[in-house]
């Protein structure tokens, strides 16, 4: 499967922890270029290579399907097992958020203005509402 290109991953990121108030947006764009920067050309990454801020993020998004998390247990010198925690780029989540219309954000500037009647241009006085100073 073809690499997850930035936009695509930003995109994915305003479809949820921005619309879900978990990011502002315009951290979207930064928190994409670092976690694509952890995971290069592959599809996973070691978690120790990780801060502990970036961990964070990535915790956030595995909240939101964009990334899993694995372990695997491996046997070193005299008998001790390591855990080793990986984490996963969900690369069709990714796509199939990036592109579902029904988690867009708010309309465009101009959408709200086309919406507005005559009568809010015109500025005409709300009947009962006191005079305007």
């Amino acid at each position: 499967m073809p690499q997850i290109k930035e936009e695509e991953l930003r995109q994915a990121i305003e479809q949820t922890l921005v619309a879900h108030g978990k990011l502002p947006a315009e951290e979207a764009g930064p928190v994409a270029r670092i976690v694509l920067g952890y995971f290069g050309l592959h599809d996973s990454v070691l978690d120790n290579k990780l801060t502990s801020d970036d961990r964070d993020q990535f915790y956030r998004l595995e909240e939101e399907g964009l990334l899993s998390s694995e372990e695997e247990d491996a046997t070193v010198a005299r008998g001790k097992t390591w855990r080793i925690h990986y984490w996963l780029l969900k690369k069709d989540r990714i796509r199939e958020v990036g592109r579902r219309p029904d988690l867009e954000g708010p309309p465009p500037a101009d959408q709200v203005y086309k919406e507005m009647s005559d009568r809010d241009w015109r500025r005409e006085p709300i009947e009962g509402a006191p005079p305007a100073p």
